[in-house]
């Protein structure tokens, strides 16, 4: 598929090596996909232990202790 540069002048075709070069970088970007992924998920794990769930955690660390799990699962994936 040709990419093209937009110009005022109209659009100019990219050169092979620019072809090669975008096509490297699509490639590292749909690689690192999965990645990406699970970094959002740890991140969206850690954002659920707040403070209040550290207090109670001090009562009963019984949830604290599963998300930790949860969080070290996701982190054993990278």
């Amino acid at each position: 598929m040709a990419r093209f540069y937009s110009t005022p002048d109209g659009n100019i075709a990219f050169t092979s090596e620019e072809e090669a070069s975008r096509d490297a970088e699509e490639k590292a970007w749909a690689d690192g996909a999965s990645e990406r992924a699970t970094k959002a998920a740890i991140l969206s794990l850690e954002s659920e232990v707040t403070q209040r769930r550290i207090r109670e955690s001090f009562a009963d660390p019984t949830w604290m202790n599963a998300q930790e799990d949860k969080i070290k699962t996701q982190r054993d994936k990278l």
